[in-house]
Protein backbone atom coordinates (compact mmCIF):
# COMPACT_ATOMS: atom_id res chain seq x y z
CA UNK A 1 0.00 0.00 0.00
CA UNK A 2 1.24 3.46 -0.87
CA UNK A 3 2.29 5.79 1.88
CA UNK A 4 0.24 8.58 -0.18
CA UNK A 5 -3.03 7.32 0.57
CA UNK A 6 -3.45 6.77 4.65
CA UNK A 7 -1.43 10.27 4.69
CA UNK A 8 -4.52 11.90 2.15
CA UNK A 9 -6.84 10.26 5.17
CA UNK A 10 -5.61 11.53 7.83
CA UNK A 11 -5.29 15.08 6.29
CA UNK A 12 -8.78 15.01 5.34
CA UNK A 13 -9.87 14.21 8.35
CA UNK A 14 -8.01 16.09 10.37
CA UNK A 15 -9.56 19.33 8.85
CA UNK A 16 -12.95 17.62 7.87
CA UNK A 17 -14.93 19.63 10.53
CA UNK A 18 -14.68 22.76 8.39
CA UNK A 19 -14.47 21.00 4.87
CA UNK A 20 -16.71 21.40 2.33
CA UNK A 21 -17.30 19.57 -1.10
CA UNK A 22 -15.32 22.10 -2.87
CA UNK A 23 -12.51 22.57 -0.68
CA UNK A 24 -12.28 18.73 -0.78
CA UNK A 25 -12.54 18.82 -4.24
CA UNK A 26 -9.90 21.12 -4.81
CA UNK A 27 -8.17 19.52 -2.59
CA UNK A 28 -8.21 16.01 -4.77
CA UNK A 29 -7.22 17.82 -7.89
CA UNK A 30 -4.21 19.17 -6.43
CA UNK A 31 -3.04 15.34 -5.62
CA UNK A 32 -3.96 14.25 -8.93
CA UNK A 33 -2.40 16.38 -10.81
CA UNK A 34 0.73 16.03 -9.19
CA UNK A 35 0.89 12.35 -8.83
CA UNK A 36 -0.43 11.75 -12.35
CA UNK A 37 -3.63 9.44 -11.12
CA UNK A 38 -6.11 8.96 -13.84
CA UNK A 39 -8.80 9.39 -10.88
CA UNK A 40 -9.35 10.01 -7.51
CA UNK A 41 -12.35 10.16 -5.03
CA UNK A 42 -12.83 10.43 -1.23
CA UNK A 43 -15.84 10.94 1.04
CA UNK A 44 -15.65 11.91 4.92
CA UNK A 45 -18.56 10.93 7.02
CA UNK A 46 -18.52 13.27 10.20
CA UNK A 47 -19.68 12.64 13.91
CA UNK A 48 -23.18 13.90 13.29
CA UNK A 49 -23.50 11.22 10.31
CA UNK A 50 -23.01 13.76 7.36
CA UNK A 51 -20.94 12.45 4.46
CA UNK A 52 -19.28 14.86 2.18
CA UNK A 53 -17.55 13.34 -1.00
CA UNK A 54 -15.89 14.11 -3.98
CA UNK A 55 -14.52 12.72 -6.92
CA UNK A 56 -12.22 14.48 -9.28
CA UNK A 57 -10.15 13.56 -12.97
CA UNK A 58 -11.39 10.10 -15.44
CA UNK A 59 -13.03 6.94 -14.88
CA UNK A 60 -11.73 6.22 -18.56
CA UNK A 61 -8.79 7.38 -19.99
CA UNK A 62 -9.54 6.49 -23.67
CA UNK A 63 -13.34 7.40 -23.72
CA UNK A 64 -12.64 10.73 -21.51
CA UNK A 65 -15.44 9.70 -19.54
CA UNK A 66 -15.37 11.73 -16.03
CA UNK A 67 -14.71 9.99 -12.71
CA UNK A 68 -18.37 10.15 -10.86
CA UNK A 69 -18.84 9.31 -6.92
CA UNK A 70 -21.09 5.98 -7.62
CA UNK A 71 -19.90 4.56 -10.25
CA UNK A 72 -17.88 1.43 -9.07
CA UNK A 73 -14.54 -0.05 -8.40
CA UNK A 74 -13.18 -3.63 -7.16
CA UNK A 75 -12.47 -2.38 -3.07
CA UNK A 76 -9.96 -5.19 -2.68
CA UNK A 77 -9.18 -6.34 0.84
CA UNK A 78 -11.35 -3.84 2.08
CA UNK A 79 -14.16 -6.85 1.40
CA UNK A 80 -12.11 -8.62 4.67
CA UNK A 81 -14.02 -6.47 7.20
CA UNK A 82 -17.31 -6.83 5.88
CA UNK A 83 -16.60 -10.95 6.05
CA UNK A 84 -15.01 -10.62 9.65
CA UNK A 85 -18.30 -8.67 10.43
CA UNK A 86 -20.48 -11.23 9.20
CA UNK A 87 -18.93 -13.29 11.48
CA UNK A 88 -19.15 -12.03 14.46
CA UNK A 89 -22.85 -11.35 13.66
CA UNK A 90 -23.20 -15.37 13.39
CA UNK A 91 -21.23 -15.65 16.47
CA UNK A 92 -23.73 -13.02 18.61
CA UNK A 93 -27.00 -15.35 16.63
CA UNK A 94 -24.99 -18.56 18.60
CA UNK A 95 -24.11 -20.25 15.18
CA UNK A 96 -20.64 -20.74 15.97
CA UNK A 97 -17.89 -18.99 18.35
CA UNK A 98 -14.64 -17.69 17.81
CA UNK A 99 -13.35 -20.25 20.37
CA UNK A 100 -14.67 -23.19 17.44
CA UNK A 101 -12.06 -24.58 16.17
CA UNK A 102 -11.95 -24.80 12.26
CA UNK A 103 -12.06 -28.50 12.02
CA UNK A 104 -15.93 -28.83 13.60
CA UNK A 105 -16.90 -27.34 10.59
CA UNK A 106 -14.45 -28.48 7.78
CA UNK A 107 -13.31 -31.52 8.86
CA UNK A 108 -14.60 -33.51 6.40
CA UNK A 109 -13.32 -31.49 3.35
CA UNK A 110 -11.05 -33.43 1.53
CA UNK A 111 -8.24 -30.60 1.69
CA UNK A 112 -8.96 -29.75 5.11
CA UNK A 113 -6.08 -31.57 7.26
CA UNK A 114 -3.04 -30.77 4.95
CA UNK A 115 -3.76 -27.13 5.54
CA UNK A 116 -1.10 -26.06 7.68
CA UNK A 117 -1.48 -26.33 11.89
CA UNK A 118 -5.32 -27.82 10.43
CA UNK A 119 -5.92 -29.34 14.06
CA UNK A 120 -5.19 -26.60 16.27
CA UNK A 121 -7.02 -23.74 14.14
CA UNK A 122 -9.70 -21.68 15.57
CA UNK A 123 -12.09 -19.02 13.76
CA UNK A 124 -10.46 -16.51 15.94
CA UNK A 125 -6.92 -17.15 14.59
CA UNK A 126 -8.73 -17.01 10.65
CA UNK A 127 -10.01 -13.59 11.60
CA UNK A 128 -6.92 -12.09 12.62
CA UNK A 129 -3.94 -13.65 9.97
CA UNK A 130 -2.56 -15.58 13.33
CA UNK A 131 -3.31 -19.08 11.81
CA UNK A 132 0.22 -20.01 10.51
CA UNK A 133 -1.25 -20.25 7.21
CA UNK A 134 0.73 -18.83 4.40
CA UNK A 135 -0.80 -17.07 1.23
CA UNK A 136 -1.70 -18.72 -2.01
CA UNK A 137 0.12 -15.29 -3.64
CA UNK A 138 3.49 -16.67 -2.19
CA UNK A 139 3.17 -19.95 -4.20
CA UNK A 140 5.35 -19.74 -7.50
CA UNK A 141 3.13 -22.99 -8.77
CA UNK A 142 -0.08 -20.73 -7.77
CA UNK A 143 1.24 -17.45 -10.05
CA UNK A 144 2.70 -19.85 -13.30
CA UNK A 145 -0.83 -21.60 -13.18
CA UNK A 146 -2.04 -17.99 -13.02
CA UNK A 147 -0.09 -16.84 -15.38
CA UNK A 148 -0.67 -19.73 -17.62
CA UNK A 149 -4.63 -19.61 -17.53
CA UNK A 150 -4.58 -16.11 -18.82
CA UNK A 151 -2.75 -17.11 -21.54
CA UNK A 152 -4.63 -20.14 -22.78
CA UNK A 153 -7.87 -18.77 -21.87
CA UNK A 154 -7.61 -14.68 -21.21
CA UNK A 155 -9.13 -15.02 -17.50
CA UNK A 156 -7.34 -16.30 -14.17
CA UNK A 157 -10.23 -17.77 -12.77
CA UNK A 158 -9.75 -20.21 -9.80
CA UNK A 159 -12.24 -21.91 -7.34
CA UNK A 160 -11.31 -20.88 -4.17
CA UNK A 161 -10.42 -24.40 -3.57
CA UNK A 162 -8.11 -24.10 -5.85
CA UNK A 163 -6.47 -21.56 -4.20
CA UNK A 164 -6.66 -23.03 -0.79
CA UNK A 165 -4.46 -25.64 -2.58
CA UNK A 166 -1.48 -23.20 -3.78
CA UNK A 167 -0.69 -23.64 0.34
CA UNK A 168 -1.48 -27.41 1.33
CA UNK A 169 1.40 -29.73 2.80
CA UNK A 170 3.42 -26.69 3.46
CA UNK A 171 5.05 -26.41 7.16
CA UNK A 172 3.12 -23.46 8.97
CA UNK A 173 4.91 -20.34 9.67
CA UNK A 174 4.22 -20.23 13.30
CA UNK A 175 2.70 -22.34 15.66
CA UNK A 176 -0.85 -21.51 15.68
CA UNK A 177 -1.73 -18.25 17.26
CA UNK A 178 1.64 -17.03 17.83
CA UNK A 179 2.20 -14.42 14.96
CA UNK A 180 0.32 -12.81 12.27
CA UNK A 181 0.96 -13.26 8.66
CA UNK A 182 -1.72 -11.68 6.66
CA UNK A 183 -3.19 -14.23 4.17
CA UNK A 184 -6.03 -13.90 1.65
CA UNK A 185 -6.05 -17.44 1.79
CA UNK A 186 -6.91 -17.57 5.70
CA UNK A 187 -10.11 -15.71 4.23
CA UNK A 188 -10.89 -17.98 2.21
CA UNK A 189 -10.81 -21.17 4.35
CA UNK A 190 -13.05 -18.59 6.66
CA UNK A 191 -15.61 -18.05 4.05
CA UNK A 192 -15.95 -22.18 3.59
CA UNK A 193 -16.60 -22.05 7.09
CA UNK A 194 -19.13 -19.65 7.47
CA UNK A 195 -20.86 -21.31 4.71
CA UNK A 196 -20.72 -24.43 6.52
CA UNK A 197 -21.90 -23.11 9.89
CA UNK A 198 -24.95 -21.36 8.29
CA UNK A 199 -25.89 -23.96 5.33
CA UNK A 200 -25.92 -19.98 3.47
CA UNK A 201 -24.06 -19.20 0.31
CA UNK A 202 -21.63 -16.12 1.74
CA UNK A 203 -22.85 -13.73 -1.01
CA UNK A 204 -26.61 -14.08 -0.33
CA UNK A 205 -25.96 -14.10 3.66
CA UNK A 206 -24.35 -11.06 3.27
CA UNK A 207 -26.85 -9.31 1.09
CA UNK A 208 -29.34 -10.53 3.60
CA UNK A 209 -27.70 -9.87 7.09
CA UNK A 210 -25.66 -6.50 6.02
CA UNK A 211 -25.54 -4.51 2.75
CA UNK A 212 -29.99 -5.06 2.66
CA UNK A 213 -30.78 -3.81 6.32
CA UNK A 214 -28.00 -1.31 5.63
CA UNK A 215 -29.05 -0.05 2.42
CA UNK A 216 -25.83 -0.06 1.29
CA UNK A 217 -27.10 -0.60 -2.54
CA UNK A 218 -23.78 0.57 -4.48
CA UNK A 219 -21.64 -2.53 -2.88
CA UNK A 220 -21.94 -5.44 -5.01
CA UNK A 221 -20.51 -8.89 -5.05
CA UNK A 222 -18.18 -9.78 -7.41
CA UNK A 223 -19.98 -12.58 -8.51
CA UNK A 224 -18.89 -12.84 -12.14
CA UNK A 225 -16.51 -12.48 -14.64
CA UNK A 226 -18.08 -8.99 -16.23
CA UNK A 227 -18.96 -6.69 -13.48
CA UNK A 228 -21.53 -4.07 -14.82
CA UNK A 229 -20.63 -0.20 -13.53
CA UNK A 230 -17.10 -0.46 -13.03
CA UNK A 231 -14.79 1.73 -14.11
CA UNK A 232 -11.18 0.37 -15.88
CA UNK A 233 -8.74 0.66 -13.42
CA UNK A 234 -4.99 1.44 -14.69
CA UNK A 235 -2.36 -1.83 -13.85
CA UNK A 236 1.42 0.31 -13.53
CA UNK A 237 -0.29 2.78 -16.50
CA UNK A 238 -1.85 -0.04 -18.72
CA UNK A 239 -6.03 -0.39 -18.69
CA UNK A 240 -6.53 -3.64 -16.89
CA UNK A 241 -10.27 -4.04 -19.08
CA UNK A 242 -11.03 -5.35 -22.42
CA UNK A 243 -13.49 -3.50 -24.58
CA UNK A 244 -15.90 -5.82 -23.74
CA UNK A 245 -15.81 -5.41 -19.69
CA UNK A 246 -14.18 -8.33 -19.22
CA UNK A 247 -10.63 -8.48 -17.43
CA UNK A 248 -7.00 -10.57 -17.02
CA UNK A 249 -7.55 -11.14 -13.16
CA UNK A 250 -10.45 -12.61 -12.72
CA UNK A 251 -12.79 -10.68 -10.04
CA UNK A 252 -14.77 -13.79 -9.08
CA UNK A 253 -11.25 -15.40 -7.73
CA UNK A 254 -10.83 -13.04 -4.61
CA UNK A 255 -14.35 -13.81 -3.15
CA UNK A 256 -13.96 -13.73 0.91
CA UNK A 257 -10.18 -12.57 0.54
CA UNK A 258 -11.99 -9.24 -0.44
CA UNK A 259 -14.80 -9.92 -2.97
CA UNK A 260 -16.86 -6.99 -3.38
CA UNK A 261 -17.52 -4.16 -5.93
CA UNK A 262 -17.56 -0.63 -3.89
CA UNK A 263 -17.02 2.88 -3.13
CA UNK A 264 -15.90 5.63 -0.62
CA UNK A 265 -19.32 6.46 0.32
CA UNK A 266 -20.67 2.96 0.73
CA UNK A 267 -17.24 2.35 2.82
CA UNK A 268 -18.24 5.13 5.51
CA UNK A 269 -21.54 4.36 5.52
CA UNK A 270 -20.61 0.97 6.63
CA UNK A 271 -18.07 1.96 9.24
CA UNK A 272 -20.85 4.43 10.38
CA UNK A 273 -23.23 1.22 11.28
CA UNK A 274 -20.31 -0.32 12.64
CA UNK A 275 -18.73 2.33 15.27
CA UNK A 276 -22.91 3.08 16.06
CA UNK A 277 -23.48 -0.81 17.10
CA UNK A 278 -26.25 -0.64 14.47
CA UNK A 279 -24.41 -4.21 12.91
CA UNK A 280 -23.09 -5.63 15.80
CA UNK A 281 -22.72 -4.53 19.94
CA UNK A 282 -19.81 -2.74 21.29
CA UNK A 283 -18.63 -5.44 22.89
CA UNK A 284 -18.18 -7.41 20.12
CA UNK A 285 -16.72 -4.59 18.56
CA UNK A 286 -14.37 -4.31 21.15
CA UNK A 287 -13.66 -7.98 20.35
CA UNK A 288 -12.92 -7.14 16.62
CA UNK A 289 -10.41 -4.24 17.66
CA UNK A 290 -8.53 -6.36 20.07
CA UNK A 291 -8.06 -9.19 17.84
CA UNK A 292 -5.49 -11.85 18.96
CA UNK A 293 -2.28 -12.24 18.49
CA UNK A 294 0.04 -9.00 18.93
CA UNK A 295 3.90 -7.99 18.68
CA UNK A 296 5.80 -7.04 21.25
CA UNK A 297 8.37 -5.56 19.53
CA UNK A 298 5.90 -3.20 17.69
CA UNK A 299 2.72 -2.54 20.12
CA UNK A 300 1.27 0.34 18.57
CA UNK A 301 0.24 -1.74 15.65
CA UNK A 302 -2.05 -5.23 15.12
CA UNK A 303 -4.42 -6.64 13.21
CA UNK A 304 -7.63 -7.49 14.79
CA UNK A 305 -10.84 -9.30 13.14
CA UNK A 306 -11.19 -8.33 9.85
CA UNK A 307 -9.05 -4.59 10.69
CA UNK A 308 -5.82 -3.32 10.94
CA UNK A 309 -5.38 -0.92 14.07
CA UNK A 310 -2.96 1.47 14.26
CA UNK A 311 -1.03 4.07 16.37
CA UNK A 312 -2.32 2.29 19.77
CA UNK A 313 -5.67 2.40 18.75
CA UNK A 314 -6.56 5.95 18.29
CA UNK A 315 -7.72 4.79 14.71
CA UNK A 316 -8.53 1.78 12.88
CA UNK A 317 -9.30 0.36 9.13
CA UNK A 318 -8.51 -1.63 6.07
CA UNK A 319 -6.22 -1.06 2.78
CA UNK A 320 -7.12 -2.60 -0.46
CA UNK A 321 -5.73 -3.64 -3.74
CA UNK A 322 -7.39 -5.32 -6.95
CA UNK A 323 -5.21 -5.19 -10.17
CA UNK A 324 -6.05 -1.44 -11.10
CA UNK A 325 -7.30 0.07 -8.07
CA UNK A 326 -6.24 1.08 -4.63
CA UNK A 327 -8.48 2.10 -1.54
CA UNK A 328 -8.72 2.98 2.11
CA UNK A 329 -10.91 3.55 4.64
CA UNK A 330 -9.94 4.68 8.63
CA UNK A 331 -12.17 5.48 11.64
CA UNK A 332 -10.76 7.78 14.06
CA UNK A 333 -12.48 6.70 17.31
CA UNK A 334 -11.70 10.31 18.69
CA UNK A 335 -13.08 12.63 16.02
CA UNK A 336 -16.03 9.77 15.47
CA UNK A 337 -14.97 10.37 11.72
CA UNK A 338 -14.55 7.73 8.72
CA UNK A 339 -12.95 8.94 5.77
CA UNK A 340 -12.41 6.55 2.32
CA UNK A 341 -10.59 7.44 -0.51
CA UNK A 342 -10.17 5.54 -4.12
CA UNK A 343 -8.19 5.74 -6.85
CA UNK A 344 -8.07 3.56 -10.30
CA UNK A 345 -4.87 3.32 -10.61
CA UNK A 346 -2.35 0.79 -8.65
CA UNK A 347 1.33 0.31 -9.52
CA UNK A 348 4.15 1.77 -8.74
CA UNK A 349 3.66 5.69 -7.30
CA UNK A 350 6.20 7.70 -6.06
CA UNK A 351 5.06 10.22 -4.68
CA UNK A 352 6.39 13.25 -2.33
CA UNK A 353 4.41 13.51 1.08
CA UNK A 354 0.90 14.54 0.55
CA UNK A 355 1.27 16.25 4.07
CA UNK A 356 3.24 19.41 1.87
CA UNK A 357 0.71 21.64 0.69
CA UNK A 358 -2.27 21.02 2.55
CA UNK A 359 -4.54 23.54 4.07
CA UNK A 360 -4.21 25.39 7.17
CA UNK A 361 -6.86 23.74 8.95
CA UNK A 362 -4.67 20.21 8.93
CA UNK A 363 -3.02 19.82 12.13
CA UNK A 364 -0.14 17.42 13.23
CA UNK A 365 0.19 14.86 10.36
CA UNK A 366 3.53 13.64 11.69
CA UNK A 367 2.59 10.35 12.51
CA UNK A 368 0.26 9.22 9.96
CA UNK A 369 -1.27 5.45 10.62
CA UNK A 370 1.22 3.22 8.36
CA UNK A 371 -0.46 0.40 7.10
CA UNK A 372 0.66 -3.51 6.57
CA UNK A 373 -0.98 -4.03 3.62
Amino acid sequence: MRKWLPLLLITLCQSAIGLDESELSTYLEQILEERNIPGLRAAIRTVDGNIISSAVGLADKEADIRLTNDVGMPGGSTGKTFVAVLTMMLVEEGILSTDDLASKYLGDREWFHDLPNADEIRVKHLLSHSSGVRDYMDSVRCNISSIWRILRTGSNKFEPEELINCVLDRNPLFPVGEGFYYTDTGYLVLGRLIEAASGREYYDLLQEKILDPLELHQIRPQDRELLPDITPGYASGARNLRKDGTAKYNPMSEWTGGGLVTNPTMLVKFYGALVENRIVSQKTLDQMLEGEWQNPEDPSFHYGYGLFVYNNSSSFGHAGMWPGYRTHVIHYPETRTTIAVQSNRDGRIDLPSVVAGINSRATDVSNPPQTKF
